[in-house]
């Protein structure tokens, strides 16, 4: 799997934190990559990805030099996501405390923000169970 050089910023934190790790561990890196826990389809990826990240202002933040993966790229990166125990990156992620889920009813979804509104609106209770099941 490819790696990335990217920037971890951090609230409060005068410099951010350069980082260069695998793809998965940028993934877990990234504040709500995932919206509601559910990894998004290639097409969302790529919109995350070619956007850059961000500082995150008064919020954590990721970035990274805008680019993009194609369909090999992105099954490579999903197997492992599925098959990937996130705690194993804890000590190199900030959000590897809950494993990403998959649901293919919606990889027809083209655009990041409609993706992430349908997506929470399917799964967004049932994410925050598991987040609770976590902290219990």
């Amino acid at each position: 799997m490819r790696t990335i050089r990217y920037l971890r910023h951090e609230y409060m934190w005068p410099r951010p934190e350069r980082r260069h790790a695998q793809l998965i561990v940028l993934v877990y890196d990234i504040p709500y990559f995932g919206a509601c826990g559910i990894f998004p389809p290639l097409q969302v990826c790529n919109q995350i990805f070619a956007h850059g990240g961000s500082q995150g202002g008064m919020s954590p933040g990721t970035a990274w030099k805008p680019s993009g993966i194609d369909a090999c790229e992105y099954a490579e990166l999903a197997e492992a996501v599925r098959t990937l125990e996130p705690r194993t990156l804890a000590d190199k992620a900030r959000y590897a405390h809950v494993a990403f889920a998959f649901d293919s009813g919606f990889d027809r979804i083209a655009d990041h923000l409609e993706g992430v509104h349908a997506v929470c609106e399917k799964h967004r209770e049932a994410f925050h169970r598991r987040l609770r099941d976590l902290a219990d």
